[in-house]
């Protein structure tokens, strides 16, 4: 219930219909003179919008929950595009003749451009982006929820002045920009090779994060119908003006009364006005649960993935990961397979002294 009260822009309608309930009880008990031929009548208009509300109301939650979902998926599968990036920089290795230290200045760019990547996403949907004030590093929250964070410019000054350059063109626009721009630099470094394979492959990827971008843009810059809106609004309002009327019979319980019918139909409008965008911003205290799916785990989970994935390639290279396996560990007896083809062949196992893959 408290999801509803606390939209305080429409729930406010909740106790006027509460006071226009005990409002026509006490008129119709102290007007001689009150018109009661009107009853019946009015009692057909509530019956008339009570269908139509309902029938706007479901088609509206049944798409809002169609968006929410769409967008929590299409988000994800951005999320994921920019992660697959990042493991393809993460694995380019380079040769002796190119430049180790540009190399690596390349790669810090596309780490950072990436994790300004999915918060970039995120606040261009929400229409509140400002590139002064691209995340690319979480630092938690401060004991007023507040969210603390690493900027862009304050990490990476040279890939903070090219978005800005470019911000008009869109924020994302110019981190995706920014992306092809030091694939070239990569290809002018010959980072990829004879072949052409891996550049092409870098490209696709390219091509996967702003096909995932532009699928977001084409489902959130849909807006419905103005016609439909005001239609149900105005519904709405009739509906709450007159409903408290049809059951002034039950005396000034129509007060409570009015408050929970009201509840019923004025909810489902909040709620299918707020649920269809997963863009929406979050609690600001991390120990109360989300009213419904929202994109900001999704955005985090991304860039904490990112930022693991290049800090490891820094400290140790792909191809230079040493394991030791403690086999006691891993088989500390025979596995089942090797168990029963000892028992059926009568065949002896000695301790496993070594393991390699």
């Amino acid at each position: 219930m408290f999801y509803i009260i606390r939209s305080y822009q429409q729930s406010w309608m909740l106790f006027v219909a509460a006071f226009l309930g005990g409002l026509y009880v006490y008129l119709k008990d102290n007007v001689d003179d009150w018109p009661t031929v009107l009853d019946d009548s009015i009692e057909i208009v509530i019956a008339s919008a009570s269908g139509l509300l309902g029938f706007i109301l479901a088609l509206n939650l049944s798409a809002a929950l169609s968006r929410n979902e769409s967008g929590n998926s299409n988000f994800n599968a951005f999320c994921g595009d920019v992660l697959a990036m990042a493991m393809f920089v993460c694995s380019l290795t380079v040769d002796k003749d190119v430049d180790e230290a540009q190399f690596k200045k390349v790669k810090n760019n596309f780490r950072d451009l990436l994790l300004a990547a999915p918060q970039v996403c995120k606040y261009t949907f929400r229409s509140t982006v400002d590139v002064d004030l691209i995340p690319v590093k979480l630092k938690g929250r401060d004991s007023n929820g507040n969210r603390m964070s690493e900027k862009l410019y304050q990490r990476n000054k040279a890939m903070y002045c090219l978005v800005k350059r470019y911000e008009d063109i869109g924020a994302m626009e110019s981190i995706m920009l920014a992306i092809s721009n030091n694939i070239q630099e990569l290809t002018a470094m010959k980072a990829f090779g004879p072949n052409d394979a891996a550049h092409m492959a870098m490209i696709g990827k390219w091509e996967n994060i702003y096909s995932s971008y532009g699928n977001l843009g084409n489902m959130f810059s849909y807006s419905f119908p103005l016609v439909l809106n005001w239609l149900l609004n105005i519904c709405l309002i009739f509906y709450i003006i007159l409903m408290p009327y049809g059951i002034s019979g039950a005396k000034y319980h129509a007060i409570w009364l009015s408050f929970i019918v009201a509840y019923f139909y004025l909810g489902l409008y909040i709620v299918s006005s707020r649920i269809g965008n997963p863009f929406e911003e979050g609690m600001h205290n991390p120990n109360q649960q989300e009213e419904f799916a929202k994109v900001g785990a999704a955005a985090e989970a991304a860039q904490k993935a990112v930022e693991v994935l290049f800090k490891e390639e820094a400290e140790v290279g792909l191809d230079d990961v040493v394991c030791e396996t403690p086999i006691a560990n891993v088989l500390p007896q025979l596995p089942n397979g090797m168990k029963t083809l000892a028992r059926e062949r009568n065949l002896e196992f000695g301790e496993v002294k070594s393991y390699k893959y």
